[in-house]
């Protein structure tokens, strides 16, 4: 090819500038999902271009007469020596996208898929829709809830995203611009055209293009892909995916490599099964790799090409090209005595070659004139994915942010105490409910329905750590008092001080505190309720106060005591009522005073008997009323007055008779329910597994998650009413236990993996079942699939809400808090009745 000595092929572009650049050499790099690089030395006859009006502007670099090349961006130009006529320039090509590499960004992209991130990164660049186009398959991507640039340029992180979902990209050239294609499978790949031959390289040169080397290596890969992880939402569903390849029927047996990683970054099955398979497909796309040499100067990454005439017949297919290496030199733009491209660089292997394999790599020294190029290629039916070379940026340690929320609003949380976060980093939040995604805040203490809770509030800074440095996994841990956030006591004065102290909401204004004193002396608890304070004690209660103890109530104290009250003090009483007293005993009152007992009323004292009176005193009983008075004692009876009359008329005196006030029983404290008893963890063996059938015997098949065989040979405990059944699984991983008459209830414990090891509990509802559609059937049968632990009460509450959503997910359904009758019929089949 390029035969006459003295003709020139190569040729360079600019739009819109006048030189007269003629091409002396290049040496380019292109590869699948990689901008690509060409590095050109021109020579002109002029010494004093203007390289600033070069920089940036588009170019298109030709391979031939017929206008085969690639275009691109002057990315970087250096002026050289100068002779008697020539000055040597160089200059380098980039895509519009190796631009993307001089931006670096952190920042926050919410609910958006993959391919949406990406185009809004391109078109804030400049690259607009006609520069890119996305040639994807039927593959939906989903959208990510969240997802963070962190510390990355915006070409690391478009790529990064590309890599983690499989995606890969390569570009179209024209004299007029060039086209950025990205897919995900081999038909956004277009063919070359006409086949190229293959011709040993024997010295001689072809009328045509052909390919004058080509080898091909197979090499071990992974053969299969796990993937696992956790869902807080479902924290009892084992998340697990896996893919193997297939292997044809005749195909010898293979190692078992796997390859598998936590966490697998998905929370629904369809979507792990879907990340496996593409792990699987970037592990295999080069176990067959062909690589060769050429002077097809139409060879271009991304691109189908065919090959003819080669003595392996198989090989004669297409091959997607997913690397070349370009080189020309025409030495005969210069003067006619110069020869010698002095200071021009040999191309050298791709490391995409592998383990420095293949013969005769453009590395001589003897060419000298003309174009070729080096290209690595894979059969065109293997899907090509490309490698994780852009990893994830970790956040090394920890963080601070501030809480946001709703204008207005000063708590602002979701149903599990999640927060929202404004980070110091992000420049494009709006410190509202929108800033970041809900944060789980960490406890030093969380059960089912009880630990420690306290939610962060708006405008509270708090510290923010991230799972395995993940930045679109942060979690809040606790928070901090900054300059404008002090402290509830000034310190170092009162550094002797535990506090725990809120503030009330909305609007403030009030306050609930527990302090501790630990100062030597001075040691106190101080408890402080701006309004109510509730206390419910179960069963005693027991109070020692060591010196004095003082009670004010400013209102009304109300007291019901359900059984005896006994008091004992040892010194004195002193009680003052200033209105009245009512005292209302419902039998007996006996009253014994060592002494005496003083009585004085302002105006009136009325006793009143319903049958008899008995007024006994020892020596003497007086009644002394007007000046007038009675005596009894051991010398007789003595009356004394003015006149004393004795059945001669009269009248007794009135009062004013009782009018007794019952009091007023105290309200109630205010009630809680009390926690559950926490599950262990489920280990490897699925909470949601047991099936059941009803009638004399009770069978059961426990299984690993996600897989149709179930675990035989392995022992359990049947707790049936209090009897113990013991037994092995047998092949299926059955149980097949009869029942005893009117059994209700058991308890099933078995141990996967022996019983050295620990051992996994359900709590089974044998009694008859409900309908589906009521909620206590419901209950029952999500209880005994391992997705309800709650009480079989027959209420739709959250707990029971919260198991159907949990139900719905793992069978890949919309989840909701209600059940369709479809979704009953499936949870009749899957509890197998």
């Amino acid at each position: 090819m390029f035969n006459a000595a003295n003709e020139t092929h190569f040729s360079l572009i600019l739009e819109g500038v006048e030189h007269d650049f003629k091409v002396l050499e290049f040496q380019g790099r292109e590869a699948i999902s990689q901008p690509y690089r060409f590095d050109l030395e021109l020579v002109s006859e002029r010494p004093d271009l203007d390289m600033q009006a070069l920089l940036h502007k588009p170019a298109f670099l030709a391979f031939d007469p017929a206008g085969t090349g690639i275009h691109g961006l002057v990315h970087r130009i250096a002026q050289g020596e100068s002779g008697k006529r020539l000055t040597r320039y160089r200059l380098t090509l980039v895509p519009q996208l190796a631009y993307l590499a001089h931006r670096t960004n952190q920042r926050i992209f919410q609910h958006l898929s993959v391919p949406q991130i990406v185009a809004r990164v391109l078109e804030e660049h400049g690259i607009q829709a006609n520069a890119y186009r996305f040639q994807l398959g039927p593959v939906v991507y989903p959208p990510r809830k969240y997802c963070v640039q962190y510390d990355e340029t915006d070409l690391h992180f478009i790529q990064r995203l590309c890599e983690e979902e499989g995606i890969h990209y390569h570009f179209e050239h024209s004299t007029e611009g060039h086209v950025l294609v990205f897919g995900d499978d081999q038909t956004s790949f277009a063919r070359l055209g006409q086949p190229t031959a293959y011709l040993q390289d024997n010295g001689m040169t072809a009328d045509e293009p052909v390919i004058k080397r080509f080898a091909v290596r197979i090499a071990t890969r992974t053969s299969r892909v796990s993937r696992r992880d956790y869902d807080f939402e479902q924290p009892r569903l084992l998340m697990e995916a896996a893919h193997r390849g297939e292997l044809a029927a005749n195909a010898m047996p293979q190692p078992d490599l796997e390859d598998y990683d936590y966490p697998g970054r998905f929370t629904e099955r369809a979507r792990g099964k879907h990340i496996s398979q593409r792990a699987l497909e970037r592990h295999r796309h080069d176990y067959r790799l062909a690589e060769g040499n050429s002077d097809q100067p139409r060879l271009a990454s991304g691109h189908l090409l065919e090959i003819s005439d080669h003595p392996r017949r198989e090989w004669n297919d297409l091959w997607l090209l997913t690397e070349v290496l370009h080189e020309g030199k025409q030495p005969q733009v210069l003067e006619e005595s110069v020869t010698d491209l002095s200071g021009g660089s040999a191309l050298t292997p791709s490391p995409l070659w592998g383990e420095g394999w293949g013969e005769g790599a453009l590395t001589s020294s003897d060419f000298q004139q003309g174009y070729r190029n080096h290209f690595s290629a894979t059969p065109w039916d293997i899907p090509f994915r490309p490698p994780l070379s852009h990893p994830k940026p970790k956040v090394l340690g920890s963080q601070t942010a501030v809480v946001t929320g709703p204008a207005g609003e000063a708590i602002h949380c979701d149903e599990y105490g999640r927060v929202r976060v404004q980070f110091h980093w992000d420049r494009e939040g709006q410190a509202d409910d929108k800033t970041s995604c809900w944060l789980r805040v960490s406890s030093s203490w969380a059960g089912d329905r009880y630990g420690g809770i306290a939610i962060p509030r708006v405008g509270m800074e708090v510290l923010v750590t991230f799972l395995e440095g993940d930045p679109d996994q942060p979690l809040v841990t606790g928070c901090l008092y900054h300059k404008e956030h002090q402290v509830p006591y000034d310190l170092p004065a009162n550094k002797t001080r535990t506090v725990f102290k809120t503030l009330s909401s909305p609007g403030g204004g009030g306050y609930n505190e527990l302090r501790i004193e630990d100062r030597k002396g001075a040691e106190q608890i101080y408890l402080h309720a701006q309004r109510d304070w509730d206390e419910n004690i179960e069963h005693d209660q027991k109070i020692r106060v060591g010196h004095e103890r003082h009670d004010t109530v400013k209102a009304a104290s109300f007291t019901e005591l359900r059984a005896e009250e006994h008091l004992t003090i040892a010194s004195n009483r002193k009680v003052e009522v200033k209105p009245d007293d009512h005292l209302t005993i419902g039998q007996t009152q006996h009253i014994k005073l060592g002494t005496a007992q003083l009585t004085k009323a302002g105006r009136e004292i009325h006793l009143k008997a319903g049958q008899k009176m008995v007024i006994e005193a020892g020596i003497e009983l007086t009644l002394k009323a007007g000046g007038s008075f009675i005596k009894l004692d051991p010398g007789g009876i003595t009356v004394s007055g003015p006149l004393a009359r004795i059945n001669a008329g009269g009248a007794p005196g009135k009062s004013s008779g009782i009018k007794i006030k019952p009091p007023v029983l105290p309200g109630e404290a205010d009630k809680d329910e009390a926690g559950d008893v926490l599950k262990q963890a489920s280990g490897n063996v699925a909470a949601s597994q047991p099936t059941r059938e009803l009638g004399n015997r009770l069978r059961l098949q426990l299984k690993r998650p996600f897989e149709n065989e179930g675990i035989a040979g392995q022992p359990y405990v049947l707790n049936v009413d209090g009897i113990e059944h013991r037994g092995t699984t047998a092949e299926g991983g059955h149980v097949d236990q009869p029942l005893p008459n009117g059994a209700k209830k058991a308890t099933l414990t078995f141990y996967p993996f022996g019983q050295e090891h620990q051992a996994w509990t359900w709590e089974l509802d044998i009694n008859k079942q409900a309908p589906a559609n009521d909620v206590l059937g419901r209950q029952s049968r999500l209880k005994n699939l391992g997705f309800y632990s709650g009480a079989l009460d027959g209420i739709d509450g959250p707990k029971t809400q919260y198991a159907t959503r949990c139900f719905q997910r793992a069978c890949q359904l919309t989840d909701k808090d209600h059940i369709t009758t479809s979704e009953q019929d499936l949870l009749i089949r899957q509890h197998n009745v």
